[in-house]
């Protein structure tokens, strides 16, 4: 009798662990967001206007990467896709009604813990990095606007990261002046 039950529980073990594997891949499959979700069916008219874009989400978000995603969307679709924020995530800190475009960066600022009960009037004295800084970061800065912001970017992505807090000052419309309040406030 015992070696049918030892038999008999063998078996038993083998079908669990084989139905515990089959409902834990149905569960990973059934929460995984793929590009095809995302953008929908792709037809060779959408290959044509090339509707898609890659948007890179990072920061106080819950799942990270690099999303391919239907022009148009906005920066909320996006966090939405990635799962939302943390709950340390700053959201304020971020246009959520910005209209994504290919090769956006959209870094969602963490809060350090005790930083609001210290600083209650929200601003906080993190340096922001101008070579990593999205454009809606940079439009934080003083003085800076998206114009300037788009502009600092595209200086960045020409001519590589800044080696120096100075060398912003050869990006069009940012004399001494200017660069004179932003130098507290960024940082390489």
């Amino acid at each position: 009798m015992d070696g049918k039950r030892s038999k008999l529980a063998v078996g038993l073990l083998i079908a669990l662990a084989v139905a515990g594997t089959g409902l834990y891949s149905w569960w990973q499959k059934s929460t995984m967001v793929t590009a095809a979700q995302i953008i929908g069916p792709v037809s060779s008219e959408s290959m044509v206007k090339n509707d898609k874009v890659m948007v890179y989400i990072s920061g106080g978000i819950n799942r990270p990467g690099v999303y391919e995603v239907q022009s148009g969307l906005r920066v909320l679709d996006v966090v939405n896709l990635a799962g939302g924020v943390t709950p340390n995530a700053d959201a304020n800190r971020i246009n959520m009604a910005q209209a994504v475009k290919d090769g956006l960066h959209v870094s969602v600022p963490v809060v350090m813990a005790g930083s609001q009960s210290e600083n209650p009037s929200g601003s906080n004295n993190e340096r922001i990095s101008i070579n990593k800084a999205s454009k809606s970061e940079l439009d934080e800065l003083p003085g800076i606007g998206p114009a300037m912001a788009e502009r600092i970017i595209e200086y960045r992505q020409t001519n590589g990261a800044f080696k120096e807090l100075d060398e912003l000052k050869k990006v069009p419309g940012i004399g001494e002046s200017k660069f004179k309040k932003l130098v507290s406030k960024i940082t390489l």
